[in-house]
């Protein structure tokens, strides 16, 4: 599905673009994801939240043999410069509205609310529908589309 940049875009980054870019057993993954953190790290454009770098933390502690050893909370500081912003209630009461319209876990409701709070354009994900829009909120699949396919150079 061919999806338009947006000159404003900005991209809630779900766990799995994250992890995926330090894993060791695949290669095509790690690097797609690479190009995507660069990609929004220099267009500034890209954003999580405490959530989120939780969930990396939790996973590279439980799976070094997927992630490799090495210094997990050091990994993960630097994603922080994405955003280290709390959930807030209004994110987990609107994650209930979500929840029920679109039937996703319970915990992507979360985080899709927290994009919307966010102000974000597009939710990096391969965990959801790809090209599916939630309220302006649409979701990419980093492994189905290139950040230049998303984002427009400033």
């Amino acid at each position: 599905m061919p999806m338009s940049g947006m000159p404003d875009a900005s991209v809630f980054i779900d766990s799995t673009t994250f992890l995926y870019s330090h894993d060791i057993t695949d290669p095509a993954k790690r690097d797609a994801a690479r190009r995507w953190l660069a990609s929004l790290t220099v267009s500034g454009t890209g954003r999580s939240n405490l959530q989120v770098l939780n969930e990396v933390t939790n996973v590279l502690i439980r799976k070094t043999r997927r992630f490799g050893d090495g210094d997990v909370f050091a990994r993960v500081d630097t994603f922080s410069g994405f955003g280290t912003d709390p959930l807030t209630r209004s994110a987990c009461l609107a994650a209930r509205d979500l929840h029920r319209t679109y039937r996703y876990s319970w915990w992507d409701c979360v985080l899709l609310a927290s994009a919307l709070e966010l102000g974000c354009t597009h939710f990096l994900s391969e965990d959801l529908q790809d090209g599916q829009a939630i309220e302006g909120l649409t979701i990419v699949d980093p492994f189905a589309h290139t950040p230049q396919q998303i984002l427009i150079s400033r």
